[in-house]
């Protein structure tokens, strides 16, 4: 627990970043949800490209870390004074993300896998 699961880069455009990091890393891309593609290489997931309007200094990429109990993570981040942007939904056979906001602004990124 409380390792990195995912990295997620936030692309405008989805091949193109594809085409990028496939001849960067050798990365193999699967289609996951509307938007996205998942990364890897054979079985082994690495991350993510997620496509956006526009892609905002400092917010990509994402690093996600996998954790046991995410309401305990979210009360421990508000406690600490961090915030959350966002509401924890769930993704169909992942889990449980959210994303909440360190002191400074910087995301983080936590899911609860089912």
């Amino acid at each position: 627990m409380n390792t990195i699961c995912h990295i997620e880069y936030y692309v405008t455009d989805l091949d193109k970043a594809q085409a990028f990091y496939g001849g960067l890393f050798n990365w193999d891309f699967r289609s996951f949800v509307d938007g996205m593609v998942v990364f890897g290489i054979g079985d082994q997931h690495i991350g993510g490209l997620m496509k956006t309007d526009k892609v905002e200094a400092g917010r990509s990429p994402g690093i996600w870390f996998k954790v046991e109990d995410l309401d305990e993570k979210v009360a421990t981040t508000l406690a600490m004074g961090g915030s959350t942007p966002n509401e924890k939904n769930p993704v169909p056979g992942v889990g449980w993300p959210i994303t909440v906001r360190d002191p400074d602004g910087n995301d983080v990124g936590f899911v609860q896998f089912d």
